[in-house]
């Protein structure tokens, strides 16, 4: 059966290691959003809360209430609310209209827009908001943006921390100003974090990092102590010895070019592996291989692929860069994309 291994070491020095950049294991918080980046939640939540971590992120309330008995803090960046939520469920703000849809006595989130455009109230609203906010007596947990120019250089990134500086400034007045508790502040995700060596923040929040990867276009040192958390392994369905000019699979895109032992292995695009057909984003043609060199044969299809192997598992890639160079994409989206049917297994 096709599964996915966790190594545990890995994930534990990957926690160490940024822990140690940041300067303090206390101010780590954990995105565990998308069944923890594809990793799945039920495996990784509880390794982060035997390393001590208090503060998550996930995408939305069932995700909070799989892993609400491990974490005080549980910010849910996405969903609306009808009624009464645990106390340690802690709902984000993007937009002041949203607070309509948060039950009064709710602990939140609020997010502001530090540049990229997308979600989170103007700092012309903050005033409004924290109104809106106290008079539903909601507490204010945390005030928080995030600078989506990590990964790049330029002058965007300073922009955007020098906005939500001026932000955190504004907040900490109005908390004074209405004797409420000061938020707590965060505004820098995994590359952004890894970047920068003076962290101010109350939370750093890591995701993908956590994982392995950080996708910078320009060399930053700690990435390269980081290390894959995931394997993918799949297991043989069928073996053939097939002659010179043999077609495999759909359409018959692969032709043998000598006797060839092939076999099936069971996982394809139904369990969330790109489809490959031979043909790379950019559109040359281009092999793809297993972590061991085995040739995987295009096409593959839903639920199997054939590569030229007789092996009775492989193990389809320990660092999913080798799959994001051919399908021209990031860590992120191919992760994300295994199916959660697919075992997580500790190792």
């Amino acid at each position: 059966m096709a599964k996915i291994l966790i190594n545990t070491k890995h994930y534990k020095d990957n926690l160490d290691c940024i822990s140690a950049h940041i300067g303090s294991k206390d101010k780590l918080a954990l995105v565990l959003k998308d069944n923890a980046y594809g990793h799945g939640l039920s495996s990784i939540a509880p390794l982060a809360h035997q390393y001590g971590v208090k503060n998550v992120f996930v995408k939305n309330i069932q995700e909070a209430r799989s892993i609400e008995h491990l974490f005080p803090h549980i910010t849910i960046f996405y969903g609306r609310f009808d009624g009464p939520i645990p106390t340690n469920f802690h709902p984000v703000v993007h937009d002041i209209a949203q607070l309509d849809h948060i039950p009064d006595n709710t602990r939140v989130e609020l997010k502001v827009n530090i540049g990229m455009n997308r979600n989170g109230i103007n700092q012309k609203d903050l005033d409004t908001a924290f109104e809106k906010i106290l008079k539903k007596n909601c507490e204010i947990l945390g005030v928080f943006g995030h600078n989506g120019y990590g990964d790049e250089e330029g002058k965007e990134f300073d922009y955007s921390q020098n906005c939500f500086l001026d932000i955190r400034g504004h907040a900490t007045r109005l908390s004074e100003k209405y004797s409420i508790p000061t938020p707590r502040f965060h505004s820098l995700s995994s590359s952004g974090a890894l970047r920068t060596k003076d962290h101010q923040d109350t939370l750093v929040r890591i995701g993908i990092a956590a994982y392995g990867y950080v996708p910078y276009n320009f060399p930053v040192e700690i990435v390269n102590k980081l290390k894959p958390v995931l394997s993918l392994w799949a297991e043989k369905i069928a073996t053939k010895h097939l002659p010179k000019g043999s077609k495999i699979g759909y359409s018959g895109t692969s032709i043998l070019q000598q006797d060839e032992i092939v076999s099936t292995y069971d996982i394809g695009y139904g369990d969330g592996l790109f489809r490959y057909d031979g043909i790379k984003k950019n559109g040359t043609k281009a092999k793809l291989f297993t972590r061991d060199g085995f040739e995987i044969l295009p096409k593959t299809s839903m639920d199997c692929f054939s590569a030229i192997c007789s092996q009775d598992e492989i193990c389809v890639f320990e660092d999913v860069r080798a799959l994001c160079d051919f399908f021209g994409t990031i860590p992120h989206e191919i992760l994300t994309n295994l199916s959660s049917f697919l075992p997580r297994i500790l190792v």
